[in-house]
């Protein structure tokens, strides 16, 4: 008896649902579209010094008080090495500069050439540059004159900024 009563109950079940379709002969349906939009690839956009320019007069260095790094991205960013190349100088220590003619030494926020490559660098010297935001780049030089030079491409400096997560 319960499995024929479970049975006309199904059979039940099954009609009324063929009913209820053979009812409707169109029928609308409402879906959602869901937009997942990734951006793999973050960009740096980042404005740097076009020239860090160093000045001999009358036998005293003069830097530029006014560089700095900027971030224009939407990220914040920082600088991960920094290289200095020699140019018509030689790259000396800065912190024991030898004076040898022909010779340029810099120390970038506190951080000084030990000779030509990579900069020795602290997270204190140059923290990340949040979204919108700009680091100074206080910079200093040591000048041994080669002759009188006039606007001599001295060295070139090399800054390597990546994006902080």
């Amino acid at each position: 008896m319960k499995r024929l009563s479970l049975l006309l109950a199904v059979c039940l079940l099954v009609l009324s649902f063929a009913t209820v379709a053979s009812a409707a002969e169109t029928t609308t349906a409402e879906v959602p579209v869901t937009l997942t939009v990734i951006e793999s690839q973050r960009q740096i956009s980042v404005t740097v010094p076009a020239a860090l320019p160093v000045s001999v007069v009358d036998g005293k260095v003069l830097t530029a008080s006014n560089a700095a790094i900027r971030n224009h991205g939407k990220d914040p960013v920082a600088v991960t090495a920094i290289s200095v190349k020699p140019g018509a100088y030689d790259i000396g220590s800065f912190d024991n500069f030898s004076g040898l003619a022909g010779t340029i030494a810099l120390s970038l926020n506190g951080c000084g050439t030990t000779g030509a490559g990579s900069l020795s660098m602290t997270d204190a010297a140059f923290p990340a540059i949040e979204a919108g935001e700009s680091l100074a780049l206080r910079y200093q030089a040591k000048v041994a004159l080669a002759g009188t030079q006039d606007h001599a491409a001295a060295a070139s400096v090399v800054f390597t900024i990546s994006i902080v997560d």
